[in-house]
């Protein structure tokens, strides 16, 4: 089941959760990048994608996942 979170600001990129893992928002695929359940908090959490060898940062609040602004 793919599932688009909604957005809690304007400024905040949405990350997509398919099946309870994080999808790549470079290359949309689904490789396991982390495990998101709905009680996942986390800040300026590093995510690494082996497909598209890129590097972002994110936060989760209540399973919804954003990519950080702060670098």
């Amino acid at each position: 089941m793919k599932k688009v979170l909604t957005d809690q600001g304007p400024h905040e990129i949405i990350l997509t959760v398919k099946d309870g893992w994080l999808q790549c928002p470079i290359c949309r695929r689904n490789r396991r990048l982390m495990r998101v359940l709905p009680e996942t908090e986390g800040q300026h959490i590093p995510v690494y994608c082996r497909d598209c060898k890129t590097e972002l940062k994110i936060d989760i609040h209540q399973g919804q996942c954003f990519e950080s602004r702060s670098r």
